[in-house]
C-alpha cells in the first residue's frame, strides 16, 4: 500500500509474464481512442512532443523517467482497486450517487496513468525493460466476499475506501501539489497540476462515502475499520516515507520550494516525501479518521 516507490533501483522486475506499460499507449481503433480522449482529456492537453531533452542531463531524464514510470504502474493499480469496489458496491445495490462518483475516480485514474506514461516516455523515449514492466495489479487488500449480503460487501468496501482514498488519496494530494511546485519544467509541472485537480475530489468522495457506508453500518463497522488503519499505517509508512522515521525529522524544518537554479522534472528526496507524510497524517487525516470515531493514535503506535 502506498503511493509510489520513487527510485529506480527498486522498480517492480519484469517476469516472463508481465505486460509493459509501453502497452497503455497502443492505439485500439479511433472509435475507442475519442471515447476515451473526450471524457480524459478535459484540460489542455500537456504538450509533451515540446518537451527538451537536450536541456538536461541524462542521470536526471533517468530518475525522472523511473519516477514518472513507477507513477504510471500506480496509477494503473489504482483503476483496479476502484474497478473492484465499485463491482462490490453495485452487488450490494449502494445508491447511485455512490457509484457515479466512483466511477468518476475509474476514469480519472486512466487519465492519470496516461500522463505519467507520457511524462515518462517523453522523458526517455527509449525506456526498455524492466523500467516499463508491470505485474498484473493486486489490490491491498482481500477479495470482496462472496454472495450479495450488502452489510458484508459495505463494510468490506468501508475498509477498501478506507486505504485508497481516505489514506491514498489523501496523502496523494500534498505530494503531487509538491511535485508540481519543485518542477522546474513547464511540461512536468502541468502534468502533476493535472492529476493534482482530481486528486481533490478523490480524497472528499473517500472522506464522504466512508461517513456514509459507517451510518448504515453502525458503530459495529468501527472495531473492523480499527484493525484496518493499523495494518494500512504501517504499510504506508513503509511504502511511502522512504526509511524516513517520524524521530529522524522531529524538531526540524522542511521547506519545500520552487527553485529555477536547480533543475527538476517532478521527483522529490526522500525526506520531503517523509516529511509531506507524517504532516499530513497529524495535520489533516488523524483529525479527520477521529471526527468519524476512530483512535489514529493508538492505530498508529500498533502499525
Amino acid at each position: 500500500v502506498g503511493i509510489e516507490d520513487r527510485s529506480l533501483g527498486r522498480l517492480i522486475a519484469a517476469e516472463a509474464s508481465d505486460l509493459g506499460l509501453r502497452r497503455l499507449d497502443q492505439a485500439c481503433g479511433e472509435a475507442l481512442g475519442a471515447m476515451h480522449r473526450a471524457q480524459t482529456r478535459r484540460d489542455p492537453w500537456p504538450e509533451f512532443a515540446a518537451f527538451e531533452r537536450a536541456r538536461y542531463a541524462d542521470a536526471l531524464l533517468c530518475d525522472a523517467a523511473a519516477n514518472w514510470a513507477n507513477r504510471a504502474r500506480a496509477e494503473y493499480g489504482s483503476i483496479h482497486q476502484f474497478s473492484q469496489v465499485c463491482h462490490a458496491l453495485t452487488r450490494a445495490r449502494a445508491p447511485l450517487p455512490l457509484l457515479g462518483a466512483l466511477a468518476r475516480l475509474i476514469t480519472d485514474e486512466a487519465r492519470h496513468a496516461e500522463l505519467c506514461l507520457a511524462m515518462a516516455l517523453a522523458c526517455q523515449p527509449e525506456l526498455t525493460e524492466p523500467a516499463l514492466a508491470f505485474p498484473a495489479p493486486r489490490a491491498p487488500w482481500a477479495e470482496p466476499p462472496p454472495g450479495d449480503d450488502p452489510r458484508a460487501l459495505e463494510a468490506w468496501a468501508a475498509d477498501a475506501i478506507l486505504i485508497a482514498c481516505c489514506l491514498g488519496e489523501t496523502l496523494s494530494r500534498p505530494m503531487l501539489d509538491a511535485i508540481a511546485l519543485v518542477a522546474t519544467d513547464p511540461i512536468a509541472a502541468g502534468t502533476a497540476r493535472q492529476i493534482l485537480r482530481d486528486e481533490h475530489l478523490h480524497a472528499t468522495f473517500g472522506w464522504e462515502a466512508l461517513s456514509f457506508l459507517i451510518q448504515g453500518l453502525g458503530p459495529e463497522a468501527l472495531p473492523r475499520l480499527q484493525v484496518t488503519l493499523q495494518g494500512a499505517l504501517g504499510a504506508f509508512e513503509a511504502s511511502t516515507a522512504c526509511g524516513v522515521s517520524v524521530s529522524e525529522l522531529a524538531g526540524s524544518e522542511l521547506v519545500i520550494r520552487h527553485d529555477p537554479a536547480q533543475p527538476n522534472l517532478g521527483t522529490l528526496s526522500d525526506r520531503q516525501y517523509a516529511g509531506i507524510f507524517y504532516s499530513t497524517l497529524e495535520v489533516e487525516i488523524f483529525p479527520r479518521l477521529a471526527a468519524l470515531g476512530l483512535d489514529p493514535q493508538t492505530a498508529w503506535a500498533a502499525r
